[in-house]
């Protein structure tokens, strides 16, 4: 027993264990549980061994370990990924220096609150610099419904302050060789905002439906549309390739089928394309068919997946037309989700497709057009957006659609609370490596903001949930036949804290850490200044 609990209490095995549970705590697999214990075993090397160690196999285990937990899942090349796998692993060990630099494992019960504070405080700024929060701990909690609802109140900040205090209340317990005596008021005080916490959310979901609740039917469409990159690929190399839809953004056939991509758009009018005009158009057949038959089974709202439909610009008005028709013959609101290909000679200053969703109303006209105002690095370019998120007023509430990555971007979803939009349309394409990781991501942003979600979606899971996060359809893409989603939506969103306080909890967490560093630099030039003395006094002694 002896000899297990000294293996246990090595440093270099909590390591290990961390890297572990952060790999299957990942978007991979999200096993909701594993960074609670990740995050601790981190926290517990990092205040066991010398900073240069820190500095040097800490960063090393976040690397190696972000390596196998996000690989395909970030849709950059190879090298470029490495590269950013480095700086954010450079980023992410912040807070441990920050707690370790502090002292915190001395500071007692109250000492607990620096790891989180800086851990939050860093999630945060991440958002200032790149908008999303895919990085994100509080995105892997999606199993964990009660602890969810603290986002109505601090946003997802709560979430991960909630799984980052847990790590370091672990080692605060660990530290005292978990002593009832010593760590009891503590624990209390802990133990006691944890059950609030789960209390709320438990009584939040207990009362998420009323008798008065009204609701709409809503159905997303989407297809598999590989055959246009096979077809594609045919036509211009004359030999055949087989994508399938759970194939990765990274795999090596999907990289060789876009090398088709480029001469098609510089002139997709070329004869030799007529075989690929033709699978997008019977495509495009296939979406007004199911459009249609959605309808008719009681649809009042019918959502595209995003750009679902791949078209060339001069076939942009006779859609939109098709569109209307269909919009008014059926009385339904529809969105049309579009990737318009502007042809010409390849450049990488001009805009080569357009990724747009575009709003027909009952009385068949054209409500609004919105542009993806968040394109994908790497992946996508520019489109132009103004950054505004629109609302359309319906008799089944206001609609508001963003496009796929847009829900990524917590900032820049406020519009929707402040705009106080009931139903937040989601149109979106996925890979395997994402899913339903993604999904549920945007889920978030519904219980920040107390809307209800559609989000239909290529290669990966459809969802319809509540303002409180509750799923109420769900369809999966690759065991779908029809591959639709269809729900009854409530059509009022709810009022949440998080709409009134804002970033409380983020703001608290930048002062309490930005007073940790500066204390920590006034004590490095304190001893600075005292060992100079010091060694003066030494010299005059002599």
């Amino acid at each position: 027993m002896k000899t297990l609990k000294r293996y246990l209490s090595n440093p270099y095995v909590a390591l290990v264990l961390g890297m572990l549970f952060m790999i299957f705590g990942s978007a991979k697999w999200t096993i909701f549980i594993a960074p609670w214990f990740g995050l601790a075993f981190l926290l517990y090397f990092s205040r066991n061994v010398k900073l240069w160690q820190v500095l040097v196999f800490g960063v090393l285990g976040l690397y190696i370990s972000g390596l196998l937990a996000v690989y395909e899942v970030f849709p950059a090349p190879l090298p470029i990924f490495m590269i950013i796998l480095m700086i954010v692993s450079l980023k992410s060990i912040l807070p441990y220096l920050i707690d370790k630099l502090s002292k915190a494992k001395e500071k007692g019960f109250l000492g607990t609150l620096i790891f989180p504070a800086a851990f939050i405080s860093l999630e945060y700024l991440n958002t200032l610099e790149s908008g999303d929060v895919w990085s994100s701990i509080a995105n892997t909690q999606y199993q964990f419904k009660a602890i969810q609802q603290i986002a109505s109140v601090f946003g997802i900040w709560g979430i991960s302050f909630l799984v980052a205090w847990f790590a370091s209340l672990f080692n605060w317990m660990t530290g005292l060789h978990w002593e009832w005596k010593k760590i009891k008021r503590g624990v209390a005080i802990a133990a006691t905002i944890y059950v609030v916490v789960l209390a709320f959310g438990i009584f939040r979901l207990a009362f998420s439906h009323t008798s008065a609740d009204e609701y709409v039917k809503i159905a997303g469409v989407t297809l598999d549309n590989t055959n246009v990159m096979e077809t594609l690929f045919e036509d211009e190399f004359g030999k055949t390739i087989s994508i399938l839809p759970e194939t990765s953004q990274a795999s090596p056939e999907l990289q060789e089928a876009n090398k088709a991509m480029i001469p098609f758009i510089e002139n997709p009018a070329d004869d030799k394309y007529k075989r690929t005009i033709e699978t997008l158009e019977g495509n495009l057949e296939l979406l007004f068919q199911k459009t249609a038959l959605l309808a008719d089974e009681g649809a009042k709202i019918v959502v595209w997946s995003e750009a679902i439909s791949l078209i060339i610009n001069n076939q942009e008005e006779s859609v939109i037309q098709r569109a209307k028709e269909l919009a008014r013959e059926k009385g339904i609101y529809l969105f049309i989700s579009l990737g318009v290909i502007n042809p010409g000679p390849y450049s990488p200053d001009r805009l080569l497709l357009v990724n747009k969703t575009m709003t027909l109303t009952p009385e068949g006209e054209l409500a609004n057009t919105y542009l993806k105002s968040n394109p994908v690095p790497f992946a996508e370019q520019d489109y132009g957006s103004d950054d505004i998120i629109p609302v359309i007023d319906t008799p089944y509430g206001k609609l508001s659609p963003v496009i796929c990555y847009d829900a990524d971007f917590p900032h820049f979803m406020k519009q929707v609370g402040s705009k106080k939009t009931d139903i937040l349309l989601i149109p979106s394409g996925d890979w395997k490596a994402i899913d339903p990781y993604h999904a549920h991501m945007a889920v978030l942003r519904g219980i920040e903001n107390g809307v209800s979600i559609v989000r239909p979606v290529s290669r990966a899971i459809s969802l319809a949930t509540d303002p409180y996060g509750n799923i109420v359809a769900k369809t999966d893409f690759f065991s779908s036949t029809d591959k639709t989603i269809i729900a009854n939506v409530k059509t009022r969103g709810v009022a949440t804290i998080y709409n009134t306080i804002g970033d409380v909890l983020p703001y608290l967490s930048l002062v309490l850490t930005a007073y940790i560093i500066l204390d920590i630099l006034f004590r490095a030039v304190l001893r600075r200044k005292k060992s100079y003395l010091k060694g003066k006094t030494r010299a005059l002694e002599a």
